[in-house]
């Protein structure tokens, strides 16, 4: 994936649709520098990123190292999460 339509802040996600884990942080000619919540700055490589657009990179996780691949997975772990609506009742 090229790297020339990714901007420093746009999001990253781990699929379309799912809640951001970070925030691109810096760009070099052949990786990215992934600010990850809870965690901090991670190297991403172009192969590791399926797609980038809207303001959005989407990393391809099972090109990841296996302890970032652990990571991601529980990066929310520790948020509250509000009931819904239908849940209140």
């Amino acid at each position: 994936m090229p790297l020339s339509n990714i901007r420093v802040e746009d999001e990253v996600f781990t699929a379309e649709g799912d809640v951001g884990l970070g925030a691109v942080r810096e760009i070099l000619p052949d990786h990215l520098w992934v600010s990850i919540e809870g965690y901090g700055d991670i190297r991403i490589d172009p192969e590791q990123i399926v797609a980038a657009h809207d303001g959005k990179v989407v990393l391809d996780v099972t090109k990841l190292p296996e302890h970032l691949q652990t990571l991601i997975a529980h990066v929310h772990d520790g948020e509250v999460q509000q009931p819904s609506e239908a849940s209140e009742g």
